[in-house]
């Protein structure tokens, strides 16, 4: 079978006659009912029979639709792939993001360059940190959205932008006059902790053993978890600031930690899979929105007088 009998093998089958094939593939239905019948003559057995005026599927034919169908799908990925490709305008675009992300920051993004070019459509996922590599390989995403670099020989990467690390807290409960929290100030609120799970706990950890000495009254596996926690009055979050801006509102507040610690953000693909036009485009637009993006997740008001003020 050549690919053209794979193809209209699979639309006979898929939707049970030869009228209904004709139609979606768009072509006559003498066309289709040719080739069926030349693909049965290559292969030397019957694919279809009318049962009581119906078309049927022979049992070799259920069979062989098992392998056609994976082969199908391969042969769809190749060509939407080659229309990524080949078009700026219009495509698909799969993309991985950590779930810090998936809240505010890629939405935002992804809303902008649809504004721009409609034809595009995107395929989104929250993916954590550790299956990066898994989601890459099997091709679920064109590229994946993290926190670092990828030392990873196969994985190619390349900067996005840079974010920081700070504290997320409910009103009242520290001083959302300052510019920034520091350390010192923490030391007073229970603090809730990130498990080492978690994509930025390698950065917050030296930040949480200064503020509790080690003793966090709560641990959670999901920055997602700690917000909302923080929202709830259960203590002081210390999240990214992407995280932070799908949450803060009056009543919840975010500023970043003193002395500052900041992170890199990266876009990661196969070494041996580049980016296609459309995506570069896209990547384009989110790594603008991060370097032009307000230096405070929420206004807060410039006081002198903020860290006395706090500190009674």
């Amino acid at each position: 079978m050549n690919l053209r009998h794979i193809e209209v093998f699979h639309a006979v089958y898929s939707v049970g006659s030869i009228s209904g094939a004709s139609r979606l593939l768009n072509v006559s239905q003498p066309s289709v009912s040719k080739i069926v019948k030349h693909a049965e003559s290559r292969l030397g057995f019957p694919l279809f029979t009318l049962v009581r005026g119906r078309l049927t599927p022979t049992e070799e034919a259920h069979i062989l639709f098992r392998e056609v169908d994976d082969l199908h799908s391969r042969i769809d990925t190749f060509q939407r792939a080659a229309r990524n490709l080949r078009s700026t305008s219009e495509g698909n675009i799969r993309v991985g993001v950590l779930p810090s992300l998936a809240l505010a920051m890629a939405p935002r993004a992804i809303a902008a360059f649809r504004r721009k070019l409609p034809r595009v459509t995107f395929e989104v996922s929250a993916i954590h940190h550790d299956d990066f590599r898994e989601a890459l390989v099997s091709r679920d995403c064109d590229f994946v959205i993290g926190h670092q670099a990828s030392t990873d020989p196969d994985i190619a990467s390349a900067r996005l932008g840079a974010g920081r690390v700070g504290a997320l807290f409910g009103a009242g409960l520290l001083c959302s006059e300052l510019s920034s929290i520091p350390l010192d100030l923490l030391r007073e609120h229970e603090i809730i902790d990130l498990a080492p799970s978690v994509a930025i706990a390698d950065l917050v950890s030296p930040i949480l053993s200064r503020a509790t000495g080690n003793s966090p009254g709560i641990q959670v596996k999901s920055v997602y978890i700690a917000a909302a926690l923080a929202r709830s009055g259960a203590g002081v979050a210390i999240v990214d600031e992407f995280t932070a801006e799908a949450f803060v509102g009056p009543d919840l507040h975010f500023r970043p930690v003193a002395p500052a610690a900041e992170f890199e953000l990266s876009v990661q693909h196969l070494a041996t899979h580049p980016l296609s036009r459309l995506a570069r485009s896209f990547l384009d637009l989110m790594r603008e929105m991060i370097r032009t993006r307000p230096a405070d997740v929420t206004p807060h008001v410039n006081c002198l007088n903020a860290m006395a003020a706090c500190q009674h």
